[in-house]
């Protein structure tokens, strides 16, 4: 697999205020050896606490989701949102849904026209796109409904650990836990400090959300001791390089029921709802009703899976699964 890095400019996409100056994104193009035919492009939308090396996990061999697509002939974009990661960090508390989702947009259009042009990485010729896919997990997956809802961007999207209709976290007896959020749209300047690193599951709550009990220490616990979105802790250093020490503030809004019920109902496309035996997704088999634009949605839960996938021990099998999803979504025309 041959990976490279590219930033893709992205100022002055949106006028709002708090997103003045210079813009940029970060992305990780991972291409197969064989470039030759038709090819379909698959861009992984990481969830808040995680960058896009969620999809590349180097500290273990055998738990990058990215390797696992190439190696089957895919080329696989992991994406930095704004605010996120490597990527610039504007004013986080003038981050919305929509602006981060119209980034998201330009920088998959950008990273498909360079990849057909032969411009986006020195010395990669011009590469012919078929089919286009993206992925989002947990509050990529959020951010992934709102652009595709408003932006049709691909051919295909998969939710990974999100719920088009009301995303929350599971409890260990059966019930499940909302916490009191502003709704989408909210200014939250007059509240940002009663909510940002408050409220939110204890240690407990996030480790039987998070992780199945028989994942990897070296991996689940290094997770677990540097993961409370807006705490300030250290995230993304050599311990967690799959992490974001950043989240954009709107993400506590997310678990809002309906908070993306409008573009969810829109999107036509084939739709993929992925999730864990244990997850924030409450009923998955109600999922498909979320998508009532598309023809096409299927469910899928993993057994001994919680709701960061890619750390299980069953993630093969969502891979797996995610692939035969790739090969049904219609060519591009």
């Amino acid at each position: 697999m041959d990976h490279h890095e590219v930033m893709i400019d992205v100022t002055g996409f949106s006028a709002e205020p708090g997103l003045e100056g210079p813009l940029a994104m970060a992305a990780t193009v991972h291409l197969p050896d064989d470039r030759s035919g038709g090819r379909t492009v698959v861009f992984g939308y990481p969830g808040g606490g995680f960058g896009r090396r969620y999809y590349d996990i180097r500290t273990l061999p055998g738990y990058s989701q990215a390797e696992y697509h190439v190696a089957r002939g895919r080329i696989f974009v992991a994406c930095d949102h704004l605010g996120v990661g490597d990527s610039s960090l504007p004013d986080t508390l003038a981050l919305t849904y929509e602006n981060l989702a119209a980034a998201n947009h330009i920088v998959a259009t950008t990273v498909l026209s360079g990849l057909r042009r032969g411009t986006l990485v020195e010395r990669v010729g011009p590469i012919a796109v078929e089919r286009t896919v993206g992925l989002g997990q947990s509050m990529g997956g959020c951010l992934l409904t709102v652009q595709q809802g408003r932006h049709r961007t691909f051919d295909g999207v998969g939710f990974l650990g999100w719920s088009g209709i009301h995303t929350n976290f599971p409890a260990p007896d059966g019930s499940r836990l909302t916490y009191p959020m502003p709704p989408r749209g909210t200014d939250l300047r007059p509240v940002a400090d009663q909510i940002l690193g408050n409220v939110a599951p204890d240690e407990a709550h996030f480790r039987y959300c998070f992780h199945w009990p028989d994942e990897d220490p070296a991996l689940l616990e290094a997770d677990l001791a540097s993961y409370r979105p807006f705490a300030g802790l250290v995230r993304g250093d050599e311990r967690t390089p799959w992490g974001s020490s950043t989240v954009p503030a709107c993400a506590v809004t997310m678990m809002t029921e309906g908070s993306v019920a409008a573009e969810a109902a829109s999107i036509e496309v084939p739709v993929l709802a992925a999730s864990g035996e244990v997850d924030v997704v409450p009923d998955p088999w109600l999922e498909p009703t979320a998508y009532r634009s598309s023809h096409d949605v299927s469910v899928v839960v993993v057994p001994r899976m919680a709701h960061m996938h890619n750390f299980a021990h069953t993630r093969e099998q969502l891979w797996h699964r995610i692939e035969s999803f790739i090969e049904a979504v219609p060519v591009s025309n």
